[in-house]
């Protein structure tokens, strides 16, 4: 009877935070840059808008209709930028928040880490998560595919 308890306890809990790094060779500003210049992102990722200040608007447009609009929350040039992530078709409660920072490795190059959180505060569920982390996992194939071509 106790593992039972135990399995149901754990399906209680809020989805774990998706938590990817990845490394390259690329410097630490070229990361940035291309993390947050929209015509750079677009080579990876997908169209946004520009980088604004804390409270902006912030736009991801995948292009065919798939929409996620939020807010910056947190800027820290060439190191820390951070946004909510509301699909433009969803309920306002099931906004999480998406965190990149870019570190300098001791042996050189960049760590590239993002965290995307928020997804039991959101009313979602594990499905949900792990179909975004599926998607991040392969966004983030493709950066470092780009910032291989031009370290």
């Amino acid at each position: 009877m106790g593992a039972l308890m135990d399995q149901h306890a754990a399906a209680d809990e809020p989805p774990s935070p998706i938590d990817l790094t990845v490394d390259t060779d690329a410097s630490p500003s070229r990361a940035w840059a291309v993390l947050t210049e929209p015509r750079l992102v677009a080579e990876w990722f997908t169209e946004v808008t520009p980088i604004g200040r804390i409270g902006d608007p912030y736009r991801v447009d995948f292009g065919d209709g798939s929409i996620v609009n939020g807010v910056l929350t947190e800027i820290e040039p060439g190191h820390r930028l951070v946004y909510t992530w509301l699909w433009s078709d969803a309920e306002p409660h099931e906004e999480t928040l998406v965190a990149w920072s870019v570190e300098r490795r001791d042996e050189g190059g960049t760590s590239i880490r993002l965290v995307h959180d928020g997804w039991g505060d959101a009313g979602l569920d594990e499905t949900a998560r792990d179909d975004h982390e599926g998607y991040w996992a392969g966004y983030l194939e493709d950066l470092v595919a780009v910032l291989a071509e031009r370290p």
